[in-house]
């Protein structure tokens, strides 16, 4: 800003080219745009203001005052009429309201100066940057109609115009769709992808949903609302819902299996139209049509040939259901399977039960347990095992709800009976076959026989005291009775493993006699052997010598010849012996008499047996 003088009559403000003074005289205003000085009268008022830089993303908004007593004119310098002025910019608009005023928009990029001293100027705006997927709904609070401004762009508003908040462009994909309702005209539309989808100014869009997938195993229903019309699809298919369309829910569920009806499953349906139930056996894949409820699958029931069931139909009747004749089934509609309760605790007191729909006609076995008093007021819990088996079906379906109850009292009352005949002494040491005699007796008993079933045999488990301290007592009898049968037991064991010690030691010493006796004969045997051996090679070797030398020179030549190989055998030996004379006992034996052709052969073969050291 230039600088201000004072004088005497007024005062001097230089400005500069982006500069304007706003100059309050005493019959108007008035505006003068710089460079340059200005002087005016002290007693005017003065208001130096700069231009307005907008970039090519601002804007600003102009209210332009009219004087009301010259409303086709304003208070500028040039004297043009508001309403035939143009803007600096091609895109500024000029807008009436209902004051008489004019609103004029300028947008940049520019350079604004004010040229009416009586414009208000707004603050600088900035415009909205919508890109190629947003866009903004506006409200125009004059008219109140809508538009939609879809990007690419950089919006500028107009002066009343309502911006709404920006909004993407929905991107629907191809397994994705919305519902469209124009709240213009009412009508809806579904919009189904893919596809990059630009609402309308006065379009209410719903939630993005996905197609409605069915695999081959599936279906659904759907209603159209507006018409009323029902269908079914059929899977497989992905679809989208029309705009009036929405899926039946039946049980919180939309999509349903289709059902596989074959041999071993059937279905149980409601006719809507009759009112009726049917019960549909063909195999097929089966759709209840809309006249059709469904209710439940039904399996193939299968019966073993010692099983039985009971039917009961809309009338009441029973049906009895045979293991061997009726191997297999459908329940048929207005069929219910008959259930008895039946007690499986050990007391059978009705208190724990399970549910019995299928009944065994082989043996069956319970284990019961029951108190019970003897002669002498002692309490005594009894645990018995009863043997049982079902006769007549439809008997026991008419007469009891419980037969294990029924036959464990009936056993019960049969032995208390045996029981009040004998003290507790005496009941304790009472066989188990002789106290249950009386119920396993083969006499007519129309018990069980009104009842379908038959008590094939009752055991005895277990006897004991409820008293503690008289069960603790009769313990110790029993303990004491154990110890000595224990007791005898094993003296009876050592002294037959003593016995049995002292027979193996006398079989041992037999058969160390036996063994003796062997080996002594074995001896004499081999004495005899080699005994007879040496007299027949002695027999041969003196037979050989000839007949013409006497027995006793024979007999002669074979001691010498003996005591030779004994010599020769010293003699062969390492070993150096010490001896006598005497000890050697050696003779010197002339052959040559014996035989003189080989006498210097003879001789010289005996020195050299004889060689030894004496």
């Amino acid at each position: 800003m230039g600088c201000c003088k004072s004088t005497q009559y007024g005062c001097c403000i230089a400005i500069d080219h982006d500069e304007s003074i706003i100059l309050n005289k005493p019959t108007g205003k008035e505006i003068r745009n710089g460079p340059g000085w200005f002087c005016f009268p002290s007693w005017w008022d003065a208001q130096v203001i700069k231009s307005i830089a907008l970039q090519n993303n601002q804007y600003i908004i102009v209210k332009h005052i009219i004087d009301l007593d010259n409303k086709g004119t304003s208070h500028t310098r040039s004297d043009i009429p508001l309403i035939q002025r143009t803007t600096t910019n091609e895109k500024d608009e000029l807008l009436h309201d209902s004051e008489m005023q004019l609103i004029e928009i300028v947008r940049g990029p520019q350079i604004y100066k004010l040229k009416n001293p009586y414009d208000h100027l707004s603050e600088i705006k900035s415009m909205i940057n919508l890109s190629s997927t947003q866009y903004i709904i506006v409200t125009d609070k004059l008219t109140g109609v809508k538009r939609v401004e879809c990007g690419p762009q950089l919006f500028c508003p107009k002066p009343y115009d309502e911006i709404g908040e920006i909004k993407n462009l929905y991107n629907l994909s191809s397994t994705e769709y919305l519902m469209v309702t124009d709240q213009s005209t009412g009508e809806r539309n579904t919009v189904t992808g893919p596809k990059l989808f630009l609402p309308k100014a006065y379009d209410q869009i719903s939630p993005i949903y996905s197609y409605i997938v069915l695999n081959h195993t599936q279906y659904c229903r759907i209603i159209d609302s507006r018409t009323g019309v029902m269908r079914i699809e059929k899977g497989p298919k992905t679809f989208a819902l029309g705009p009036y369309e929405s899926l039946m829910r039946i049980d919180d569920h939309t999509i349903f299996d289709i059902i596989n009806i074959d041999t071993e499953n059937a279905v149980l349906v409601k006719n809507l139209d009759t009112g009726l139930d049917e019960l549909i056996t063909t195999p097929q894949k089966f759709i209840p049509s809309f006249t059709q409820k469904f209710m439940e699958i039904r399996k193939l029931i299968k019966l073993a040939p010692y099983e039985n069931m009971v039917l009961i139909d809309k009338d009441g009747q029973h049906i009895l259901k045979n293991g061997v004749k009726d191997k297999s089934f459908f329940i048929y509609p207005y069929q219910q399977i008959y259930i008895q309760s039946w007690s499986n605790d050990l007391k059978k007191d009705h208190r724990s039960t399970i549910q019995v729909d299928r009944f065994d006609t082989r043996n069956q076995y319970m284990d019961y347990e029951f108190l019970v008093r003897t002669a002498d007021n002692v309490e005594i819990i009894l645990d018995v095992s009863i043997f049982w088996q079902i006769t007549d079906l439809y008997k026991l379906v008419l007469v009891t709800q419980d037969p294990p109850e029924d036959i464990c009292n009936h056993t019960r009352s049969e032995i208390l009976s045996q029981v009040s005949k004998y003290n507790m002494k005496e009941f304790m040491g009472l066989p188990n076959s002789k106290l249950i005699d009386s119920v396993n007796s083969e006499k007519d008993d129309s018990f069980y026989e009104s009842r379908g079933v038959n008590v094939i045999r009752v055991e005895v488990l277990e006897k004991r005291c409820k008293d503690p301290e008289i069960q603790k007592i009769f313990k110790q009898i029993i303990d004491e009775k154990t110890n000595r049968i224990k007791n005898i037991e094993k003296q009876e064991a050592e002294n037959e493993v003593k016995l049995c010690d002292l027979n193996g030691k006398i079989e041992a010493e037999k058969l160390n006699g036996t063994l003796l006796k062997i080996k002594k004969e074995n001896e004499r045997q081999e004495n005899q052997a080699d005994g007879i051996a040496e007299g027949s090679r002695i027999q041969n070797f003196i037979g050989n010598l000839g007949d013409d030398i006497p027995t006793e020179k024979k007999l002669q030549i074979y001691f010498d010849i003996q005591n030779t190989k004994r010599l020769d055998l010293l003699s062969q030996s390492k070993t150096t012996f010490y001896l006598t004379p005497k000890e050697v006992d050696t003779k010197v034996i002339n052959v040559n008499t014996i035989h003189a052709p080989n006498a210097s052969a003879a001789q010289n073969n005996i020195q050299s047996k004889l060689s030894i050291d004496v």
